[in-house]
Protein backbone atom coordinates (compact mmCIF):
# COMPACT_ATOMS: atom_id res chain seq x y z
CA UNK A 1 0.00 0.00 0.00
CA UNK A 2 1.45 3.40 -1.24
CA UNK A 3 1.88 6.17 1.49
CA UNK A 4 -1.16 8.53 1.25
CA UNK A 5 -0.88 10.43 4.50
CA UNK A 6 -0.67 13.59 2.88
CA UNK A 7 -4.02 13.18 0.60
CA UNK A 8 -5.09 11.83 3.19
CA UNK A 9 -5.07 15.03 5.25
CA UNK A 10 -5.18 17.37 3.03
CA UNK A 11 -8.88 15.63 2.34
CA UNK A 12 -9.91 15.97 5.48
CA UNK A 13 -8.65 19.27 6.57
CA UNK A 14 -10.84 21.06 3.67
CA UNK A 15 -13.64 18.57 3.49
CA UNK A 16 -14.06 18.29 6.89
CA UNK A 17 -12.29 21.60 9.08
CA UNK A 18 -12.40 24.08 6.85
CA UNK A 19 -15.68 22.97 5.66
CA UNK A 20 -17.21 22.71 8.84
CA UNK A 21 -15.91 25.71 10.06
CA UNK A 22 -16.81 27.80 7.07
CA UNK A 23 -20.56 26.57 6.85
CA UNK A 24 -21.38 27.55 9.87
CA UNK A 25 -20.02 30.92 9.27
CA UNK A 26 -22.53 30.89 6.31
CA UNK A 27 -25.32 29.69 8.11
CA UNK A 28 -25.04 32.22 10.54
CA UNK A 29 -24.64 34.89 7.98
CA UNK A 30 -27.27 34.42 5.22
CA UNK A 31 -29.03 31.51 7.81
CA UNK A 32 -29.74 27.55 8.16
CA UNK A 33 -32.14 27.97 4.92
CA UNK A 34 -28.93 28.95 2.63
CA UNK A 35 -27.79 25.98 3.19
CA UNK A 36 -28.05 23.23 0.45
CA UNK A 37 -27.26 19.92 1.55
CA UNK A 38 -30.38 18.76 2.89
CA UNK A 39 -28.73 16.42 5.75
CA UNK A 40 -26.54 19.33 6.89
CA UNK A 41 -29.43 22.15 7.26
CA UNK A 42 -31.43 19.77 9.25
CA UNK A 43 -28.12 19.16 11.26
CA UNK A 44 -28.09 22.85 11.57
CA UNK A 45 -31.27 23.30 12.95
CA UNK A 46 -29.98 20.99 15.85
CA UNK A 47 -27.34 23.15 16.93
CA UNK A 48 -24.12 23.88 15.22
CA UNK A 49 -22.05 21.65 17.41
CA UNK A 50 -23.81 18.49 16.19
CA UNK A 51 -23.75 19.67 12.57
CA UNK A 52 -19.97 20.37 12.89
CA UNK A 53 -19.43 16.95 14.76
CA UNK A 54 -21.23 14.58 12.36
CA UNK A 55 -19.70 16.67 9.56
CA UNK A 56 -16.26 15.89 10.77
CA UNK A 57 -17.53 12.15 11.88
CA UNK A 58 -18.41 11.41 8.31
CA UNK A 59 -15.07 12.58 6.58
CA UNK A 60 -13.20 11.22 9.08
CA UNK A 61 -14.82 7.98 8.00
CA UNK A 62 -14.36 8.66 4.43
CA UNK A 63 -10.78 9.53 5.28
CA UNK A 64 -10.23 6.40 7.34
CA UNK A 65 -10.92 4.47 4.41
CA UNK A 66 -9.35 7.14 1.18
CA UNK A 67 -5.76 4.85 1.12
CA UNK A 68 -7.33 1.27 0.87
CA UNK A 69 -9.96 2.54 -1.38
CA UNK A 70 -7.49 4.66 -3.65
CA UNK A 71 -5.06 1.76 -3.91
CA UNK A 72 -7.27 -0.91 -4.89
CA UNK A 73 -8.59 1.74 -7.94
CA UNK A 74 -4.84 2.74 -8.71
CA UNK A 75 -6.00 6.08 -8.33
CA UNK A 76 -3.16 8.25 -9.08
CA UNK A 77 -1.84 10.68 -5.68
CA UNK A 78 -2.85 13.87 -7.72
CA UNK A 79 -6.61 12.85 -7.53
CA UNK A 80 -6.96 12.97 -3.24
CA UNK A 81 -5.06 16.66 -3.89
CA UNK A 82 -7.95 17.04 -6.59
CA UNK A 83 -10.31 15.93 -4.20
CA UNK A 84 -9.18 18.37 -1.77
CA UNK A 85 -9.56 21.42 -3.93
CA UNK A 86 -12.99 20.79 -4.36
CA UNK A 87 -13.21 21.57 -0.54
CA UNK A 88 -11.63 23.94 -0.90
CA UNK A 89 -13.48 25.68 -3.47
CA UNK A 90 -16.39 24.75 -0.91
CA UNK A 91 -15.17 26.53 1.45
CA UNK A 92 -14.31 29.20 -0.80
CA UNK A 93 -18.06 29.78 -1.87
CA UNK A 94 -18.82 29.48 2.12
CA UNK A 95 -16.77 32.66 2.51
CA UNK A 96 -18.25 34.58 -0.35
CA UNK A 97 -21.62 34.13 1.33
CA UNK A 98 -20.48 35.14 5.14
CA UNK A 99 -18.60 38.12 3.16
CA UNK A 100 -21.89 39.16 0.41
Amino acid sequence: MSDRAGETAAIFTTHGVLDAMTTVAAARAAGVDAEANPIVRELLTVGEGPAVLAMLVAVAACCIVWPTAADALDAPEWLGFAVALVGSLVAAVNIVVVLA
